[in-house]
């Protein structure tokens, strides 16, 4: 499954601008980390930008992604592990555990862009948001209360210091802010 694919079956699925900028974030920031991490840039690009896909179709969150996966498994030929970390990005409603970089990283980018979101709508704008304050958000868990840090900490799993990664993902997110309304 090629990027154009994926954008075309994302378009005919998801209709809340919420979720089309959210899952465009996950996949700016699912591309940079597999450029990191000499990855498939355009695989984890694709799976970033699915992950979601299922929202405006399916509102209970025990059962997202699953629909994702059934519609890539009928119409696609996207790739089991794609599959996969899609489903294990829900695991603690889904059952199916994260195993491999693709599944700790999709996990990490899908957090991590509503944090940098979060805080970004506070100061205004993404210019000049340094780790040093994405840190200290990420250690108050009032702030984007609603944001996973273990799963933004799992980023080591996939092979990635969390200081990189909240560098990776804070730069990846600047280079579409204009595009998000940041």
């Amino acid at each position: 499954m090629n990027m154009e694919e994926a954008r075309s079956l994302f378009d005919e699925y998801v209709s809340s601008e919420k979720i089309k900028m959210h899952c465009r974030e996950v996949e700016t920031i699912m591309k940079a980390l597999a450029q990191e991490l000499g990855e498939d840039e355009e695989k984890w690009a694709v799976a970033g930008l699915l992950h979601d896909m299922d929202c405006d179709i399916e509102p209970d969150i025990k059962n997202q992604a699953r629909k994702v996966v059934e519609i890539l498994r009928e119409r696609t030929d996207c790739p089991e592990d794609v599959c996969h970390a899609i489903l294990s990005h829900n695991e603690f409603n889904l059952g199916v555990k994260r195993e491999s970089k693709l599944d700790f990283a999709l996990s990490a980018a899908d957090n991590i862009s509503g944090l940098i979101y979060t805080y970004g709508l506070m100061k205004g704008t993404l210019d000049g948001m340094q780790v040093k304050g994405l840190k200290k958000k990420l250690k108050d868990n009032r702030f984007a209360a609603s944001v996973r840090r273990d799963l933004i900490l799992d980023i080591e799993k996939a092979g990635l210091g969390p200081g990189r990664f909240l560098e990776i993902s804070i730069s990846a997110m600047q280079g579409i802010a204009k595009e998000i309304g940041l």
